[in-house]
């Protein structure tokens, strides 16, 4: 029997994406007459490579990184932005994701304690949950960790932090890779919030919105 929930914060229970944050591409793109989408794709890239290696005796924050990579970002399209006012910019969203409809009643009702496992800086976190004033039980970030999903150190230092064993758990989020694959890995089992629809693995347990994916975790408590 299943003791506890983890779940991924960013793209699960608030927007990966909002307002600000498509403010933020839209100042650079229109700066440099870039297009958003290729402003996007480079930005993701170079914050995900440096979110990879940033990790352990070389951890850096979400934050650092995130200067680091629009400093790549401006200079990859010529833009005259402050990389480091961008970011200050982006924290305005990471503290106030626009909640998902569902978020809530999700987490009022779940059948055991839900822990957040999510890749941020504590602050971001603890400000979103201040706001919001969701009832979750704790949160692991990937600052507090040192490791940020897909490795699986942050959720080794979830399951330490909180007495548990894999297969104590379950984890949900809307990431395959850190959501799913991984903390399948070390014998968590993994249900993908599949917002969008894609198509689904073979093999990958799957919902369709946070509705679904509770009544998909309840007989597992």
């Amino acid at each position: 029997m299943k003791k506890a929930i983890f779940c991924d914060f960013y793209g699960t229970l608030v927007h990966e994406n909002g307002p600000i944050s498509l403010e933020v591409v839209g100042r650079v793109a229109e700066s440099c007459g870039a297009a958003p989408e290729d402003v996007v794709a480079f930005w993701w890239e170079r914050f995900g490579a440096l979110s990879a290696r940033c990790c352990g005796v070389d951890f850096r924050t979400r934050y650092d990184i995130a200067v680091e990579s629009f400093q790549e970002t401006v200079e990859r399209f010529g833009s005259p932005e402050d990389p480091r006012a961008l970011t200050d910019r982006m924290v305005e969203h990471w503290c106030a994701p626009p909640l998902y409809e569902d978020a809530r009643a999700f987490l009022e009702a779940a059948p055991a304690p839900v822990y957040l496992v999510t890749n941020s800086d504590d602050h971001f976190v603890e400000e979103a949950l201040r706001r919001y004033g969701l009832p979750v039980a704790g949160a692991v970030t990937s600052q507090a960790a040192r490791y940020a999903k897909p490795r699986p150190e942050i959720f080794r230092f979830a399951l330490e932090r909180y007495g548990l064993r894999p297969g104590e758990t379950v984890h949900l989020g809307d990431s395959l890779a850190g959501d799913v694959e991984m903390p399948r890995a070390l014998g968590i089992r993994a249900l993908w919030l599949n917002r969008k629809g894609k198509p689904v693995p073979p093999g990958v347990e799957a919902a369709e919105n946070l509705a679904e994916a509770a009544r998909t975790l309840a007989p597992l408590f």
